[in-house]
């Protein structure tokens, strides 16, 4: 129900999709992915070992690998430590080996792994933008480029330390590029170049002659190099970088992000660009002129493609929405790995059980509404052929009878499960209409825009407009039955109608800010949940409101009780909470995708999410634990010991706070290095935290852990890990 920003995508095929077995180890989150799969975050970097093995890396500290040309795929969203209610997007990466490599992100943060990215170490680097751009002249010695502040950062020992160096200016730098450790140039905005020849001490500004951002800087030698951009700014040099030519024969207009300088492969000396949904582009004479290499293969959809390798004849495409391809014959053929059917923001999710049918809705891409009829296994994209606009809500009256609502006064119906549906409009004045609720068979409301409810009472053949006495956007609407019923929206307004909606009375909720959702399980309880991280509960049919506390501040759009102690709310950030005793504990448990609009729960262990960026996902029989906030205060900040310990594999880590604070825990081998981080100066609600530690990766041995606040150490403890 939630408006959300979504990227377009180019659609190739939209019918009944079912993708070749794909088996997907998603590590560290109960929520899987069932569209797109493997994964749907955006990947920003690709690395080709050989034919069958590549890494990438993306949105949401995403890393994602096969060793088995994607029979097989190992995905983490741990890069920069778990995700709770905000998460580290990476950008930029660099692997020396299949072991070795690192990863660049947001806010400064860089991370390493020497296993083949199973765990990652943080690595302090002094700086706050985004680490956009990466490269090494060795297994030492590399440099980043960052966002903010107009420095690139140097290592001289393969990562763990970095040494500011200034450019002169404070402006973005996207990429870097070093010859040798004295001559190194950084690409930026209004189509400049800086270079530097003695290792940073002065700095050369020269103009390419475009005004566009410069996404990737790459050379040849020391003569010959190249520069992409937006509005196909992609200039040549063959002379070091003194004066830039337009290429640009064979390009379409387009923004490109990537350059790949694929030196000593048999074919051609190869350099290509990428950016463009469709295509890459090579050329075979160093940028003079440009052909295109179709990327989609067998992809259904395509999208921005971010980051191309190329490794002997292997090479491998990475892009939006998780699109992997790759090619083992340098390009002449290119194998998807992402099941991408559908390329929009879902705003709400239905299902019948775990394992049947399941119906999301959302923006036009290409179609609103989407449907599985096992569990999410495979989808039909092309049900609502004949539906246009977004749809924000669906109701289910059955199996096979059910409603949606969206843009325009638009309604469709369903009397078969969501294969076929019928359009009508509600309304002469076109309202976008958020969600709609029914007390019977035929007894229905639907809640919308500018204040308007609208009743029917022959099962959606006849609609008509109530009067609600205010003009504000009202998100959802919940009915006890035919006459009572509450609706929440926009500067805390909350209306209750024991009359079938002749009559709203307003109620107090305690807020002024917006409400998303209200869910009521009897003419006495329920809940209701809006911006900020508000949620408040009623015993006595809404006359009075309490607050419920929750963990983080992080804006929570929708709720899914299966009783009134067993629920879900979905939020900001790919954040949803779980509760089993009406909200006095809270289980977090991050999706890991993008921000997660609409939820559904048919237990405390089954539930289907979705979220802009087309993501779907399925929490089913998942394993317990994971980390759990409890609305007990202590009097100071404490950090308990861990329980049980010894332990194997597993171990609960517990923490108070008796006000809001950011907090960072971390956990330090025997030699102090950083082994794993639970909470990264993260916004947590005063209350009681217990993380469970999971230490299957971890060899044998003494671990500490510290519990930091507000940039203050409160407790370091120690752990035993036995194997």
């Amino acid at each position: 129900m939630k408006i959300k920003f979504h990227k377009i995508c180019f659609v190739l095929l939209a019918v009944f999709i079912s993708f070749g077995t794909q088996l997907l180890s998603q590590v560290n989150s109960p929520w899987k992915w069932v569209h797109p799969t493997p994964q749907g975050n955006t990947l920003r970097y690709v690395k080709t070992f050989n034919a069958t093995t590549h890494y990438a890396l993306g949105y949401s500290g995403t890393f994602l690998k096969t060793t088995n040309s994607g029979t097989n795929w190992f995905i983490s969203t741990n890069v920069f430590g778990t995700q709770e209610n905000n998460q580290i997007y990476a950008y930029s990466g660099w692997f020396f080996d299949q072991n070795v490599g690192l990863a660049g992100g947001e806010t400064g943060k860089l991370a390493r792994t020497t296993n083949g990215g199973l765990t990652w170490d943080t690595i302090t680097t002094g700086e706050t933008g985004i680490i956009y751009g990466m490269h090494f002249l060795n297994a030492n010695t590399g440099f980043f480029s960052t966002s903010t502040g107009g420095n690139i950062r140097k290592t001289t020992n393969g990562g763990l330390n970095w040494t500011a160096i200034s450019t002169g200016a404070s402006v973005a730098l996207y990429s870097v590029f070093a010859l040798n450790p004295d001559t190194i140039y950084v690409s930026a905005t209004l189509g400049n170049i800086r270079y530097t020849t003695n290792g940073g001490t002065n700095w050369t500004i020269v103009s390419t002659g475009a005004s566009s951002t410069l996404y990737d800087i790459k050379f040849k030698d020391a003569m010959t190099g190249w520069v992409c951009g937006s509005s196909t700014a992609i200039r040549v040099t063959t002379n070091g970088g003194l004066n830039w030519t337009q290429t640009s024969t064979g390009l379409p207009t387009s923004t490109f992000y990537n350059i790949n300088y694929a030196s000593g492969v048999t074919d051609a000396d190869y350099v290509y660009v990428s950016g463009n949904s469709f295509y890459a582009f090579r050329s075979s004479n160093y940028g003079t002129t440009w052909d295109s290499v179709s990327l989609a293969g067998t992809q259904t959809y395509v999208s921005t493609q971010y980051s191309l390798d190329r490794n002997g004849n292997n090479m491998s495409s990475v892009g939006a929405f998780g699109l992997i391809n790759t090619s083992t014959n340098a390009g002449a053929n290119w194998t998807a790995h992402n099941s991408l059917g559908y390329s929009g923001t879902l705003n709400d999710v239905w299902c019948d059980n775990m394992s049947g049918r399941v119906i999301a809705v959302g923006s036009a891409a290409q179609y609103p509404i989407i449907v599985s009829t096992n569990g999410g296994s495979t989808w039909n994209f092309g049900v609502s052929a004949n539906v246009t606009g977004t749809y924000y809500g669906i109701k289910m009256l059955n199996s096979s009878t059910g409603y949606a609502v969206g843009t325009t006064s638009k309604l469709a119906k369903t009397t078969n499960g969501g294969m076929n549906w019928d359009t009508s409009t509600v309304y002469s004045t076109a309202t976008t209409m958020y969600n709609l609720d029914f007390a019977n068979t035929s007894t229905g409301y639907i809640s919308g825009a500018s204040g308007r409810i609208f009743k029917t009472t022959n099962a959606g053949a006849n609609w008509e407009l109530q009067t609600t006495g205010i003009t504000n956007t009202l998100y959802n609407i919940d009915m006890h039955d035919a006459n009572t019923g509450w609706f929440v929206g926009t500067t805390g307004t909350i209306r209750k109608t024991t009359d079938g909606g002749s009559t709203w009375t307003a109620q107090t909720p305690g807020t002024t800010s917006s409400l998303y959702d209200v869910q009521m399980f009897d003419a006495n309880t329920g809940y209701l949940c809006g911006l900020s991280g508000t949620v408040r509960k009623t015993t006595n049919g809404g006359t009075n409101w309490d607050t419920v506390a929750v963990p983080f501040t992080a804006s929570l759009y929708m709720l899914s009780f299966s009783d009134v102690n067993t629920g879900f709310i979905a939020g900001a950030t790919g954040l949803t909470y779980r509760t089993s005793n009406g909200g006095s504990v809270w289980q977090v448990l991050n999706t890991s995708g993008s921000t997660t609009n609409g939820i559904y729960a048919k237990g405390y262990d089954s539930a289907f999410a979705v979220a802009s960026s087309a993501g779907v996902f399925k929490l089913y029989n998942p394993l317990t634990g994971g980390i759990t906030w409890q609305n007990q205060i202590p009097e100071k900040f404490t950090l308990e010991q861990n329980y049980p310990n010894p332990f194997n594999p597993v171990t609960t880590i517990k923490f108070g706070l008796p006000k809001a604070a950011k907090v960072t825990l971390k956990v330090y081998d025997i030699l102090g290095r950083e082994v794993s981080i639970l909470f990264n100066n993260t916004d947590i609600n005063a209350g009681t935290i217990a993380y469970d530690f999971d230490g299957s990766e971890l060899a044998s041995g003494i671990y500490f852990y510290s519990l930091i606040v507000n940039n203050n150490k409160i407790d370091t403890k120690k752990m035993v890990m036995v194997k």
